[in-house]
């Protein structure tokens, strides 16, 4: 049986999803189902005696999924705020996981794309990453996982309400799709509230990447669906795809417009950009992260050679607290990490150069 530094560590040596990213502008997309079980309560009114039943009647069915690459379980009291942090990061979740405790559990397998989360919230949360804007492959993935599990465990259902959750705003089909897009243009050019007034769909929410609506760190948009009930799976994943791609062409549309105006302004901000990431001596991870942003538009319309969509994509999820500080063997003292993260971005701009 594994210590806790082994799972610490398994968590920590994930296989990173985005590492072969070269997506300009779609730079991830998730899907989560939850379900619960029937003849359970939900897991806030369990007791830890009966939040292991669970952990100890789902772990071997998610064990067994043959779609999975040597899956492990990790128990929350086994991990430290460190591996919760890196999990959240990795997954791009806007659930914290650092008040997990006894009687709650996470599932991975080696490819880092999954993960199963027990007795947080529902007492089953499946979740997949993907870097490929392969929705529906995804999730028919999850699908198959899901049905699998459903085979030995029985899921509380509704006839009316559909698949019941924790949350009443999930029940129904239980799924949650976010797509993260990197809007780089049409928010530098004050046109995205415009688009998305005009793209307006009830099904779909709007927020940063953190979950806030009104911040848009990276220039990255999370788009949801913020309904679950009265609604199917294809018809969510549909209104996702939908709205992803009419976005997707705008921001197109508004990068053409930068490169053959060839904006002074823009044209200020990537070179403030860039100063910012060679030049920082200490660097925190937002301002790292809206930097990031502006170069890889800058690569786009030519501006900067010496690098690519690959690598800032990297660079993007590496530089974050958690991902940074496993990086150095989580020896950094706090107040040093800002330096050591314009240390790791000195890197990895070494061979870059501004063509302004």
């Amino acid at each position: 049986m594994k210590n806790s530094n082994e799972k610490e560590n398994t968590i920590l040596s994930l296989a990173n999803p985005w590492i072969n990213n070269e997506n300009n502008i779609w730079l991830a997309s998730t899907l989560e189902i939850y379900r619960n079980i029937e003849k359970y309560l939900f897991p806030e009114k369990l007791d830890t005696e009966r939040q292991k039943q669970v952990i100890n009647l789902v772990n071997p069915e998610i064990l067994k999924l043959k779609q999975k690459q040597k899956p492990t379980l990790i128990l929350a009291e086994e991990i430290n705020p460190l591996a919760k942090q890196f999990l959240v990061e990795h997954f791009l979740s806007i659930q914290s996981f650092q008040n997990t405790h006894v009687g709650e559990a996470f599932i991975i397998d080696q490819t880092g794309q999954f993960l199963a989360c027990i007795n947080i919230h529902d007492h089953i949360r499946l979740k997949i990453i993907d870097c490929h804007g392969e929705l529906e492959n995804k999730w028919n993935e999850l699908l198959m996982a899901e049905s699998t599990i459903g085979k030995a465990i029985l899921y509380a259902f509704s006839s009316k309400f559909g698949f019941l959750t924790s949350d009443p705003s999930f029940t129904g089909s239980g799924l949650l799709v976010t797509v993260f897009l990197q809007l780089s243009a049409l928010i530098q050019l004050n046109k995205l509230d415009e688009i998305l007034e005009k793209h307006t769909d009830e099904l779909i929410l709007i927020t940063g990447i953190q979950g806030n609506p009104n911040e848009f760190i990276g220039d990255v948009l999370a788009i949801r669906n913020n309904q679950t009930l009265g609604v199917t799976e294809e018809m969510i994943i549909s209104s996702i795809r939908a709205l992803t791609t009419k976005l997707l062409t705008e921001e197109n549309r508004a990068r053409n417009e930068i490169r053959t105006s060839q904006n002074a302004h823009i044209k200020d901000l990537v070179s403030r950009a860039y100063a910012i990431l060679i030049h920082s001596y200490q660097i925190e991870s937002v301002e790292a992260l809206n930097a990031i942003s502006l170069i890889k538009l800058g690569i786009e319309l030519g501006w900067i050679s010496g690098l690519t969509y690959l690598e800032l994509n990297q660079l993007f999820f590496n530089c974050r607290r958690s991902h940074l500080l496993s990086n150095y063997g989580d020896v950094i003292p706090q107040d040093e990490l800002p330096h050591k993260r314009a240390e790791f971005i000195h890197e990895a701009f070494k061979n870059s150069e501004l063509k302004i």
